[in-house]
């Protein structure tokens, strides 16, 4: 009997690594190949492809708005075909090689990448009783880690012969990305775009799992066991358990101790979303 799958949406560096680790754990397939995020390579590169061709990055992906039906259709085809393809070797890997599309897996399965949160509409197409799990953390912390793992990147930056090819014939493509995580301000501004799409996603996905990350880290048993179960994952209390050993309820609010992010934070506070998610009254 088929098995809809489990796609997990959420803004980056909010806790949908560590979250969907613990999944994988108790049982949740995630894939075969997955990128230093945990995040399956099948469907990172696809969804890097539609965002591509919609003229977004992960820090520019308001264009994803735009896109015109036409577009969305070809898209939606395309997919139903790559699901299908050879190309799904890469998430199934060999031991799974006896299903034809994704669409025939019988045993609980799902993927996760922050762009989920826009091309979710198309693969709901494709998956239309998929299951979603939509992880929020406050901006500072989530923006704050996001521009620490992007200053990272950058200072390993290297112009090394590939990167002086598309130089030399002014290939931009992967030569630098992130320009938009510059400061704080602009990082929220880009959590609010990433944030409210997936709150506006129950209206499509009336019994998606909405987490809140500071929650999950100060009450995580009752969380995890009820998104367990949202999985089809069959979990003991010892299972849970051993999971959340290494969960530090301390990195709630990491962000009170940097006094740039408390200035900022006292100047977004009062913004609509923040007030709806009860971040305004952290300090």
């Amino acid at each position: 009997m088929y098995t809809a799958p489990v796609i997990i949406v959420g803004m980056h560096r909010s806790g949908t690594t560590m979250i969907t680790k613990m999944l994988e754990n108790l049982g949740l397939f995630v894939g075969d190949k997955k990128e230093v995020n945990n995040e399956a390579l099948f469907f990172w590169d696809i969804n890097n492809w539609v965002f591509d061709i919609a003229y977004c990055r992960a820090d520019l992906p308001h264009n994803y708005r735009y896109m015109n039906p036409t577009t969305r259709e070809v898209l939606i085809r395309d997919l139903n075909f790559f699901v299908a393809s050879a190309k799904k070797k890469r998430f199934l890997g060999s031991k799974n090689s006896q299903y034809k599309s994704l669409k025939e897996l019988d045993f609980p399965w799902g993927w996760k990448d922050p762009k989920n949160s826009f091309t979710i509409d198309l693969w709901k197409e494709v998956f239309p009783d998929a299951k979603v799990i939509h992880i929020y953390r406050n901006p500072m912390d989530s923006i704050l880690s996001f521009m620490k793992r992007d200053l990272e990147m950058k200072n390993k930056f290297q112009l090394n012969w590939k990167k002086k090819f598309k130089r030399r014939f002014l290939i931009s493509h992967n030569y630098n990305n992130n320009f938009r995580l510059h400061d704080l301000e602009e990082g929220y501004h880009l959590w609010e775009e990433y944030v409210s799409r997936c709150l506006d996603l129950e209206q499509v996905f009336p019994q998606m799992k909405q987490v809140r990350y500071e929650d999950f880290l100060q009450n995580p048993t009752p969380i995890l066991t009820d998104l367990a179960e949202y999985c089809g994952l069959n979990s003991t209390n010892v299972d849970i358990k051993n999971q959340l050993e290494k969960v530090k309820s301390d990195r709630s609010f990491a962000f009170l101790n940097s006094n740039g992010a408390l200035e900022v934070y006292h100047k977004i506070k009062n913004q609509p979303l923040m007030k709806q998610l009860d971040y305004d009254k952290i300090i």
